[in-house]
């Protein structure tokens, strides 16, 4: 059997399959190495699992993860798999390659991730041949969930934000500066959290001010990672990702702005990577 798996910085999806047919698929938390330890990883791992997987024969794992861009993060989930099944080959690959394996196949063209966090590649049908950084929240994330959401906290922070949606917010968010302040420098996983708020900002995108805000992280995007792929229009370019796929109107429209024509948009790379490695869903 083989199990693959593709993990963002807030789920994993996966997929158990036998002799190229699917036989369950079940999500569980996310982990990314740089934020978690291998053995907090094998708590996960312990804890979500359904026990009829740890029984079975599983033989192969494929996993796309966030965060798996070095020898040593790979590493890490490696070895916390290693300990579950003692008798697997174990793959790991960046999510970024999961994105192009499942969206482009094994075509060339652009891969894109927009969901808590934002990345993209350059693919030529096999490898990943050029990779604009992917700094993260701290520095960047253009286009991800965790952009819009910063940018709306800070501008809520400031009293930019449109009176009737400020006041919606706090109807169902009570959250004062220090709460705020607290989540994002004192606690853990602040992307997360501010991410979490461009679901808000999506029950108002029909609003002026919410859509220029969601267009303005999209147009980002495309200045600080698509163009700097040569020839980025003439490409084909894919979108994988919550983020991408619940906005992907206002996506297409500031694609189509920008002389690029959308691709595959996909809220999840799962299908796309059964396909690629032969396996029947039906």
């Amino acid at each position: 059997m083989i199990l693959i798996a593709d993990s963002g910085s807030t789920k994993t999806e996966w997929s158990l399959a036998h002799e190229g047919r699917l036989m369950m698929q079940f999500k569980t938390a996310g982990f990314n190495p740089y934020y978690f330890s291998g053995e907090a990883i094998l708590q996960i791992l312990k804890h979500d699992f359904p026990e009829s997987l740890v029984r079975s024969d599983v033989r192969e794992i494929v996993y796309y993860g966030s965060g798996c861009s070095t020898p040593t993060n790979c590493g890490i989930v490696a070895d916390a798999f290693s300990q579950l099944f003692k008798q697997a080959s174990i793959t790991i690959h960046h999510d970024l390659l999961g994105a192009a394996h499942s969206l482009l196949g094994r075509s060339p063209g652009i891969a894109c991730i927009l969901g808590t966090g934002s990345n993209s590649c350059l693919y030529d049908g096999v490898n990943i041949v050029m990779n604009v950084p992917s700094l993260g929240y701290m520095l960047a994330d253009e286009g991800s969930g965790l952009y819009i959401g910063k940018k709306f906290i800070t501008a809520l922070l400031y009293n930019e934000v449109p009176n009737h949606i400020r006041t919606d917010f706090y109807a169902h968010h009570p959250l004062s500066l220090e709460d705020i302040l607290n989540h994002v420098y004192s606690k853990p996983q602040p992307g997360k959290f501010l991410a979490g708020f461009a679901s808000f900002v999506g029950r108002h995108i029909a609003d002026p001010w919410c859509h220029a805000l969601v267009a303005g992280s999209f147009d980002d995007f495309i200045r600080v990672q698509l163009s700097k792929y040569p020839p980025y229009q003439q490409l084909p370019i894919g979108f994988v990702g919550s983020v991408a796929f619940h906005f992907r109107q206002e996506l297409s429209e500031r694609l189509s702005l920008a002389g690029i024509t959308a691709g595959n948009i996909m809220a999840s790379p799962s299908k796309g990577l059964l396909a690629y490695h032969g396996i029947s869903q039906h």
